[in-house]
């Protein structure tokens, strides 16, 4: 027991991962039916997609994502990059660096290949998976994917929703492949008990927008000490202003109402969690 805060603190018991409870294997399967539906549906609207008229910009994107062989990395790999930076998570630290910018409240994550390179802004999320990761995917959605005009070279982030539309085939088809070798565990959750000294754990996963990095530092009351969480805004960021950026030469030739709206799906490309936000982006253009 110790005092923080003028509180009492004991140790706890802690458990990780998994469930309050089991998931029950009869009320999954009837999952099943509708995952396969969806990825039907999914590859039908991809189809869709493909047809529609794309802007015209190329981006030489430092591409990085979760690899793993055999398996479509989601949530557990090597951190590799596009010029060949291949890492344990528990070197990401070494490699990459959260900056502050005067111009933005956001936080940017810059990428240092190796010690001696300047670091410079990267890209993660459907594309740079894709890019790196496409040789992984089962071979008639890989297919698909071509079909539908993307192409592992692809460096088009208005496409992303090509790649994007690939995923989400991909997990309808994934998650019934989990349901169906489902076996109940005999624990719903892993219990975690403290331990003597500090213990540091890192970890790194594929959310929808890209790479998620937590490193946590935890003393013998189980206690975390040092949290730090990386999500995949601050490390597309900066790619996110340099697409805006080359695409200034089109937005200063639309009427207003167009170009915001571009600049608006420019955004939307690689985050759409902030997808509300570009509703209040205001723009102004000078012509001379």
């Amino acid at each position: 027991m110790r005092v923080l805060g003028g509180r009492e603190i004991h140790p706890v018991n802690t458990r990780v991962g998994g469930f309050y409870k089991a998931p029950d294997r009869v009320a999954l399967n009837d999952l099943v039916s509708e995952l396969e539906w969806a990825e039907q549906a999914t590859l039908e609207a991809l189809e869709r997609l493909a047809k529609l008229e794309f802007p015209r910009l190329e981006r030489d994107y430092e591409l990085v994502a979760l690899h793993a062989p055999g398996r479509y990395a989601i949530e557990s790999g090597r951190i590799r990059s596009s010029s060949g930076l291949d890492i344990d998570v528990r070197d990401y630290t070494q490699h990459f660096q959260e900056l502050q910018r005067p111009h933005s409240t956001a936080l940017h994550s810059l990428i240092k290949l190796t010690p001696e390179s300047d670091p410079r802004e990267y890209l993660c999320g459907p594309l740079a998976r894709f890019a790196l990761n496409h040789a992984e995917l089962p071979s008639d959605l890989f297919s698909a994917a071509r079909q539908a005009g993307l192409e592992p070279a692809c460096r088009n982030p208005f496409k992303t929703i090509l790649a994007r539309t690939v995923e989400i085939a991909f997990a309808c088809r994934e998650a019934a492949r989990i349901i169906r070798a489902y076996v109940p565990p005999t624990e719903p959750s892993v219990a975690l008990p403290p331990m003597a000294g500090e213990v540091e754990g890192h970890g790194a996963s594929e959310a929808p927008r890209g790479l998620l990095y937590h490193r946590y530092r935890v003393d013998s009351d189980g206690l975390i000490t040092e949290a730090q969480i990386v999500p995949p805004t601050s490390q597309n960021q900066g790619s996110i202003e340099r697409d805006l950026w080359d695409l200034a030469p089109e937005l200063g030739r639309l009427p207003l109402a167009e170009a915001t709206l571009l600049a608006e799906r420019a955004i939307r490309n690689h985050d759409p969690c902030i997808s509300c936000a570009t509703h209040f982006l205001s723009l102004e253009i000078e012509r001379t």
